[in-house]
């Protein structure tokens, strides 16, 4: 791949500012500007970004993170190989069939849960919410209860809920709305392995990469949703830190089993949820191609007027006008049929030499990296609102709104990424 000239950072700087008004815009003014908010959001972004790319030594943490991922996912392999035997082989191993979704990937999920689960059960997870809260109060001003829950939604995911559920019904409108754009623009540890698992053959450093792109949208989420819905009420944990409950088992053992049986429930719901929408997209798609061609206009996709509409936002994230289409393409993809398949073709692309530009993967991989799908709207506003049932008919109001704010904070981690990219075959692993 090639590397595109140095405007192209100028311009990632220049998208990253553009979404910032573009997130104001859709709040239609409601309530005042959250100046302190979106000043220290946007520096701690760029500062997150500065040490990832421009410092040596973020450099070298980037690489020693992504090792110890792609150990961790190693040490996940041995179960999966006593289930699959010789189907889970690996590339150069005698049996390699080609990478299968469904037996490389999904069965990490139930691995990182269980071991999310152990770590909450002994009070190490704790400390690093905690860290992450602290910081999201004392800077950008968030109230105690959704910094809690921002900081634990990038290691835990949905499961997060539990640990604000006191909270939550005394949640302002302001506060839910950041909770669930939060939700949708990060990504917990349980997933983080299946999109490794899906690019590490054509992206050795994505390990490494993806956590940095998690780290960046917790901010970028907090940013975008006080853009669109400042803080009108009086959250009840203004100003406060709220600690984070402690294990809730009665054992190690305990939360291990507990980690275990809700990791196989996930994977069923992914795989499922990846059967159906994938199946109706093909039938859309060839419904589509069939009216299309009885009036003459050709052969017509559901991808590709996503890759229309998604073009003006990937060229303003810095990506190439050559690479553009094909960026905008997945972004849509990952809106409307979740972000695996998403990775699953920019894995493939990265394989065959579809991107002309370094840069457009790097992008791509941080934009990508978030649960900002149709499909999610209704999985959190689900978790959440069995928490607080009395609040679930205002909430589900905000679903849709949550949803392009988390897909434009994803897109200011994509812009943040192109602003610092150099070197970028080096970044992506490929070597000089």
């Amino acid at each position: 791949m090639q590397e595109a000239p140095w405007f192209y950072n100028l311009i990632s700087l220049g998208g990253l500012v553009a979404l910032v008004l573009l997130a104001r815009l859709s709040g239609l003014g409601r309530g005042p500007t959250a100046w302190r908010t979106l000043i220290w959001g946007l520096g701690l972004q760029l500062l997150i970004g500065a040490l990832v790319f421009a410092l040596p030594s973020g450099r070298y943490g980037l690489l020693a993170v992504n090792d110890a991922m792609v150990a961790l996912l190693g040490y996940s392999q041995a179960g999966i190989r006593f289930l699959f035997g010789p189907l889970a082989d690996q590339p150069g191993e005698p049996h390699y069939m080609g990478f299968m979704l469904a037996l490389h990937a999904l069965p990490t999920i139930v691995f990182f849960m269980a071991l999310t689960a152990g770590l909450y059960q002994l009070g190490i997870l704790q400390r690093v919410v905690r860290l992450f809260s602290r910081l999201f109060v004392k800077t950008l001003g968030a109230s105690g209860a959704e910094s809690l829950g921002v900081a634990s939604l990038m290691f835990v995911g949905v499961e997060s809920a539990g640990m604000v559920r006191p909270f939550l019904p005394k949640f302002t409108r302001s506060e839910f709305f950041t909770l669930l754009t939060a939700a949708m623009a990060t990504v917990a540890s349980s997933t983080l392995g299946v999109y490794v698992m899906t690019l590490k053959g054509g992206f050795p450093n994505i390990a490494g990469h993806l956590i940095s792109a998690s780290l960046l949208s917790a901010p970028a989420a907090l940013v975008v949703a006080k853009l669109m819905e400042p803080e009108t009420g009086e959250p009840l944990t203004a100003g406060q830190v709220v600690d984070p409950a402690l294990g809730k088992y009665g054992g190690l053992m305990e939360a291990v089993i507990a980690g275990s049986n809700d990791g196989v429930k996930l994977v069923v719901g992914v795989a499922a949820l990846l059967l159906s929408f994938l199946s109706i997209l093909a039938l859309f798609n060839g419904l589509l191609g069939w009216l299309t061609g009885l009036v003459g206009l050709g052969e017509l996709s559901l991808q590709g007027i996503l890759g229309w509409l998604g073009y003006p936002f990937a060229l303003a994230m810095g990506v190439p006008p050559a690479d553009a289409a094909t960026v905008g393409s997945l972004l849509g993809q990952r809106v409307l049929v979740t972000e695996i398949p998403a990775y699953l073709q920019l894995g493939e692309l990265l394989s065959h030499g579809g991107l002309t530009y370094s840069r457009s993967a790097l992008i791509a991989s941080y934009a990508l990296c978030g649960f900002a799908h149709v499909a999610s709207v209704a999985i959190f506003l689900g978790g959440f609102g069995a928490l607080a049932p009395g609040r679930i008919g205002e909430w589900s109001r905000l679903g849709l709104k949550a949803l392009w704010a988390a897909t434009l904070a994803t897109m200011m981690t994509g812009c943040v990424a192109g602003l610092f990219a150099h070197g970028g075959a080096t970044l992506l692993g490929l070597g000089q």
